[in-house]
């Protein structure tokens, strides 16, 4: 998925200590079930199909481990009765002597249950894009998800920004906002985002200089650090709405997640939460809060929405992954550009 602005510079900049998190978590009333006894509902939300490559936003060049991934994730999801939805980058079907190999991914992902939506064809940042430009984009990536999913009846109807990033002032993310509508296209909210893509990356390293103690090591700090995203941003909901509101969950199309999703999901599940569709989760009240944010970093809809109510995004105190995984992430990374 690329390197987001915003990580980029909190990769360079102090990260939050752990003693002022957990302070800021217990402010927040942390507690494990909701107070009104509610069943959570959660949403989970796959970027990037059909798969990205460890430390790039290159497409996976191998369809066999194409094939492994778009097989193993569609089944998982479909075991744990999750209604999930894949995003598309279109250019990643486009691969020479592969296309119709890589198209046919996508229709495991429709065998299992799920749906599809846009995001984009070549992932560019709405940050550094021009409004035609991105619109245009936006266009070409529809095309070949409409047409697998007209064959079963059905209609595209979510879009996903590349990075979170809505636009890069006032007049190009309404104009966007607009387009979209006119199109009858919906744009997907995230309010936690899982931050496998760093933990991918490490997991990538680990096999490539086969090394199993960093990728034991790097699983094992991806559901650590489920908990601490999910204690903050359910947190964050009661304090901005007085009550859990259904989340939206940020993955990737990756090879950590044929390995990790099955205890991900686990995880969830001990949690208290329901699987629910897009569809039923935008229907939630709290999803119709308007969204007044325009900056560059790509944020979670819930700091977004405090601008809603009178409060500053908090973007700058979300947690982090390990300190380790994002600098390994940040390396890898570089040293692909090289």
């Amino acid at each position: 998925m690329g390197l987001k602005p915003a990580q980029r510079r909190r990769l360079s900049a102090p990260i939050v200590p752990a003693l002022c998190l957990s302070v800021l978590l217990l402010g927040m009333a942390h507690a494990r079930v909701p107070a009104q006894g509610t069943p959570r509902m959660i949403v989970i939300t796959i970027d990037d199909l059909p798969g990205a490559e460890p430390g790039t936003d290159h497409a996976v060049s191998d369809l066999k481990e194409l094939e492994r991934i778009n097989r193993a994730i569609p089944a998982i999801l479909k075991a744990h009765h999750v209604p999930a939805i894949g995003f598309v980058n279109g250019w990643k079907l486009e691969i020479t002597g592969q296309r119709d190999g890589r198209a046919a991914l996508l229709e495991s992902w429709l065998d299992a249950g799920m749906t599809l939506g846009n995001h984009t064809y070549s992932h560019p940042d709405f940050q550094t894009t021009q409004l035609a430009q991105f619109e245009d984009d936006t266009i070409r990536g529809e095309a070949e998800i409409q047409a697998l999913m007209s064959e079963r009846g059905m209609k595209l109807k979510y879009f996903r920004h590349p990075f979170l990033n809505t636009g890069p002032t006032l007049e190009a993310k309404t104009a966007f906002e607009e387009f979209l509508k006119a199109r009858g296209i919906i744009a997907a909210p995230v309010t936690l985002d899982s931050q496998d893509w760093m933990f991918n990356d490490v997991l990538g390293l680990a096999v490539r200089n086969k090394d199993d103690g960093l990728a034991a090591k790097a699983k094992a700090e991806y559901l650590a650090y489920a908990d601490v995203a999910f204690d903050y941003f359910e947190a964050m909901s009661r304090q901005i709405f007085g009550r859990e509101i259904p989340q939206v969950v940020l993955m990737h199309d990756s090879a950590l997640n044929t390995e990790m999703l099955d205890a991900y999901l686990q995880k969830i599940e001990k949690r208290g939460y329901r699987f629910v569709s897009l569809d039923e989760a935008l229907a939630d009240p709290a999803y119709s809060t308007p969204d007044r944010y325009v900056g560059p970093e790509g944020i979670s809809w819930l700091n977004r929405w405090r601008l809603a109510f009178g409060m500053e995004p908090d973007y700058q105190h979300n947690p982090d992954p390990p300190k380790w995984v994002m600098q390994t992430s940040k390396d890898f990374r570089e040293a692909h550009m090289k």
